[in-house]
Parts: C-alpha cells; sequence; structure tokens
C-alpha cells in the first residue's frame, strides 16, 4: 500500500506578507547601516590626497576658511578654479546628504574651466562618485549631490528658486551681473534636516560687471584680508588673495607671460590683483587723490545743477554739482537709494536743496515715457514741485567722452594751488558723494556692441547720473593762452600761491560761450580765504 508524504499545514496569507515584510525591512537597515558605516568611513578619508591635489599655501588658507562667505581672489594662475571644485567634492564627502550648487556665468565658461577640472580628477569616481554628464551633476554613495550650473542673469537666476543648498560656489564671481548670486546666497542656502549650512565661496579676478560690488564686500570691506567681518545680517566676511606667484605648479614662462601684458591695466589685475585697475576699466583716468577732496564752502552765487537717474527696484540717483567761473565742475552731494517712489523722490530732492537756488536738472529720457496708463515719471516730479530737463545731447558714447574729457587735467583751481598743485580734474567730487567714487572706477566697458560704451550690466547708476549732468554743461573749464605779451597779472594768477581765488581766468568776455554754462571770468572771494582778494 503505497504511502504519501504529510501535506504541510498551509500558513495564511497574512502570515507569509508580514515574514517578506520583515525581511524587506531588514535589508533596508542593512542597506542604511552599510551606508552609514561607508559614510562615517568617507568623512574622516583624505579627500585631496585620495585625488592627488597639493593645495599650496593660498589654497590650503581657503580651504581652512570657515566663515559664511569667503572669496579667493585676485591674480591670474592662483588656482581658483580648481580650489573651488575641490571644496565642493570636499564637501560632499565630509557631509553626508549635503548639496553643493556650483555656478559660471555661462555654459561655455563651465566647459572651459571647471569641466576640465573634474576631468582631471576623474570626476572624483576614486570617491565613489557617478557623473551625470546630461544632467551635469554628481552623486555620492552617502546621498550627496553636487550640481553644476550657468548663471547669466536674473531669469536664469529665478530657476534656482525651487532648490535648496548648503553650500554655494561661485566661480568668478565678477563676471555675473550685479544682484544675481545674492538671489541665491541670500535665498537659497538652507536646510531642512542634520545635514550643515555652510555658506558661500567665491573666486575672481579683478573687472567685470560686478567688480564694484565685489571690491566693496571683500576687499575694502576687509582691508584687503587684513580683517574678517560681519555684514548686516551678522554673515561673516573673508577675503584670501590668490597670487600667481604663491602657485608652484605654474611654470616659469606664465609668469612672463604675465608681465609681456600689454595692457597696463589687464596687466595689474591679472598679475598683480590690483582691485584698483582692471581689465576693461572704462575710465582708468580716474584717481581718488585727485578727483575727490573733502567737502569745503561753495560760494552760493555759483550755478548749482543736478543730475538724476531713476530707479525704483534698481538704484535711484541724484547728483548735486556747482560750475565755477573757469567752468570746473564741484559735485557736492548725492542720493543713492532704493524702494523710493517718485512723489517721494521729488519730495528729497526739494528737501536736500533748501537754501539753495537749483537752475537746471538734467534727467534721464526715459523719465517721460509712458507705460499703460501711467503717468509719466517726470510728470509726478513736476507736480510736486521738480521740474525737469531731458538729458538728451547725442546718445550714451558722447557723453562717456564727456566724462572723460571732465576727468582729465587743467590749470589748477586756487584750492589745489594754494596745496601746491599746477594742474587738477576739471571735476571735483566731495568725498561725502560715496557711492559715485565707488562705481565710476569700477564701470567696465561693454562687453558686447559698441567697445565705447560702458556695460549697461554693471552698476552704472551713478555714472549715468554724472553723464547727463556733464553733457550739458558745455565742453569744461577753457583758459587764455599765455604768451609773452600776457598780462602779468593773468600770468601771476596761474602761478601764485593761493590768494583769496577760485578763478583762473579774468576776461569776463567770451564770445564762444556756451549759454548753458555759467559766466567765466568773474573773480570770487573765497568763503575761506582771509585778506582781500
Amino acid at each position: 500500500m503505497s504511502s504519501t508524504p504529510a501535506s504541510r499545514p498551509s500558513q495564511p496569507r497574512s502570515t507569509l506578507l508580514e515574514h517578506k515584510l520583515a525581511k524587506l525591512t531588514k535589508l533596508r537597515e542593512l542597506v542604511a547601516e552599510k551606508q552609514r558605516l561607508e559614510a562615517e568611513r568617507l568623512a574622516q578619508v583624505d579627500v585631496f590626497g585620495i585625488l592627488g591635489y597639493q593645495p599650496h599655501q593660498q589654497q590650503a588658507e581657503f580651504h581652512g576658511a570657515t566663515e559664511d562667505d569667503v572669496l579667493y581672489g585676485g591674480a591670474a594662475g592662483g588656482g581658483k578654479s580648481v580650489a573651488i571644485v575641490m571644496e565642493g567634492l570636499r564637501a560632499c564627502v565630509r557631509h553626508p546628504g549635503i548639496r553643493v550648487l556650483l555656478i559660471r556665468r555661462t555654459y561655455d565658461e563651465l566647459a572651459e574651466s571647471v569641466f576640465p577640472v573634474l576631468a582631471k580628477f576623474g570626476y572624483a569616481g576614486d570617491l565613489g562618485a557617478r557623473w551625470n554628464g546630461t544632467e551635469r551633476e554628481l552623486r555620492f554613495p552617502n546621498g550627496s549631490l553636487f550640481r553644476f550650473r550657468y548663471m547669466e542673469n536674473l531669469a536664469d537666476a529665478s530657476r534656482r528658486q525651487g532648490g535648496e543648498y548648503q553650500l554655494l560656489l561661485v566661480d568668478e564671481t565678477t563676471l555675473m551681473p550685479p544682484g544675481v548670486v545674492d538671489i541665491l546666497k541670500f535665498e537659497r542656502l538652507r536646510s531642512g534636516g542634520k545635514v550643515p549650512v555652510i555658506g558661500t565661496r567665491s573666486t575672481c579676478n579683478p573687472g567685470g560687471p560686478s567688480h564694484a560690488q565685489v571690491k566693496q564686500r571683500y576687499i575694502d570691506g576687509t582691508a584687503h584680508g587684513a580683517n574678517i567681518v560681519s555684514d548686516d545680517q551678522g554673515l561673516t566676511v573673508r577675503f584670501v588673495q590668490a597670487k600667481a606667484t604663491d602657485n608652484p605648479h605654474l611654470d616659469g614662462s606664465y609668469h612672463r607671460r604675465l608681465n609681456s601684458i600689454p595692457d597696463p591695466q589687464r596687466r595689474a589685475a591679472m598679475r598683480d590683483g590690483d582691485w584698483d585697475q582692471f581689465a576693461g576699466m572704462m575710465f582708468p583716468e580716474w584717481r581718488r587723490e585727485r578727483h575727490t577732496l573733502e567737502p569745503i564752502t561753495l560760494p552760493a552765487d555759483w550755478r548749482r545743477y543736478n543730475g538724476i537717474d531713476w530707479g525704483f527696484s534698481a538704484p535711484w540717483c541724484v547728483l548735486w554739482a556747482a560750475v565755477d567761473e573757469d567752468g570746473r565742475v564741484w559735485v557736492y552731494r548725492e542720493i543713492y537709494k532704493t524702494q523710493v517712489g517718485e512723489a517721494e523722490q521729488a519730495r528729497q530732492i526739494l528737501a536736500a536743496e533748501s537754501g539753495e537756488q537749483v537752475g537746471l536738472r538734467y534727467a534721464d529720457d526715459a523719465m517721460w515715457a509712458t507705460r499703460g496708463d501711467a503717468r509719466p515719471i517726470a510728470s509726478v516730479y513736476a507736480e510736486n514741485g521738480v521740474s525737469l530737463t531731458p538729458a538728451g545731447k547725442g546718445g550714451r558714447v558722447p557723453g562717456w567722452q564727456r566724462v572723460h574729457s571732465y576727468l582729465g587735467e587743467a590749470p589748477a583751481c586756487a584750492h589745489h594751488r594754494a596745496l601746491g598743485w599746477e594742474t587738477c580734474p576739471k571735476v571735483h567730487v566731495f568725498t561725502t558723494c560715496a557711492e559715485l567714487i565707488r562705481t565710476l572706477p569700477a564701470l567696465p566697458h561693454a562687453q558686447i556692441g559698441d567697445p565705447e560704451d560702458a556695460d549697461t550690466k554693471a552698476e552704472d547708476h551713478a555714472p549715468d547720473t554724472l553723464r547727463y549732468l556733464l553733457i550739458n554743461l558745455g565742453g569744461g573749464p577753457r583758459f587764455p593762452l599765455l604768451d609773452d605779451n600776457a598780462p602779468p597779472a593773468i600770468e601771476q594768477d596761474l602761478k601764485a600761491p593761493f590768494a583769496g581765488r577760485y578763478a583762473v581766468a579774468s576776461a569776463p568776455d567770451d564770445p564762444d560761450r556756451d549759454d548753458d554754462v555759467p559766466e567765466r571770468g568773474a573773480v570770487r572771494r573765497s568763503p575761506w580765504a582771509s585778506g582781500p582778494a
């Protein structure tokens, strides 16, 4: 009699499902534990050593910085692109789950500088990273993500507004338009978990649309790296100087090539990291020690004018200038603000001019434009007591040429003759006009379009305002030609120490006089002079 094996008692389906779920949970726990152990191991490894990267002294200082906002910049050849890529790779290994974003102005610039660095170090394959060329990002086994993006304008920045990052890396930040990096720096750096927010690390050379902002924050603000400072938001700011001479990996011929750059401004920026001289500088003739002076009392009967560049989100700028008997321009007051409506702008202008008589106010022609049903800004000004005159006068490039002319030298005014100067500029700027002094020398030439124009992506509001003024105030000072038959009194005026006179010219009649320019030739008494004129 044949026998059949005893059948196993069937298990309920719910029990089998629970068993499978338990095994799956256990498997997930094992995977998580493996990832945790791998993350701990990676956090202890020598990232730079594994990749064969040996930072020189300045790079090491940059990598050792712990401040919120650090700039590594200056001369060419300091190894800036390598340093900023390696900073991101190290952060991805040290901090599991971190999100790092590296940006440059254009994709071509990423392809020229950043991606070759990644390729040189094997796309961090020795660290377990996987490169996705389509998405342009590195993913690490500990969950970290390193993304590479371009950001040429505010529209590009707005595309990043949905992201959350703990480390922002900006390569060549001066080439970005003003304000673009700030959108990410102040709005996208955050963390909802255990990953720390490291902050911002940037590199750059002098020059570019954001030169003025970068110089003000990192260079002037830290006394060229001597100090670590805090900004208005409480973020700590540090500057680390990059120098080609500190990079032992460069060959000697590179230094010779830097020394051979023919353009003196570009040579000063690329070789020396000089922030007062840079490639493409619109006004290299500007010298703070010659063009600026501490405020002094100006004669009340000098004609006064102002220039206005309207803005709301972008800065609104007003400059006041007095014109002396020789035709020199003395810029003595400025307003530079944002988020001020046009009616309030007019009220603030009148308040600033209290007790003065201002002749003409030369304003941006766009203030007469209509925008839908909105009234022209010039009309709102007029309703609030401020009459305007369109700046006009032939376009941007002739205006910039007039600025060049006024920055040039002429026989010294009485103030500078008293200091022993033989010549002085045709325009003097009081040191209280801080924004004009900051942005005029930092204004770069246009990178596209007319090379004689300024870069409209740069912070050009105060320079534009100065341009509106000067293009309407004639060609600048004119003086009598001195020859052997010149009256002795005139020759003495030009060469004698300060004797209480502002003006050099003495002839009251000038058949070529521009009616928009105050009378030349009348001698005025200086308010700080003692003794008879």
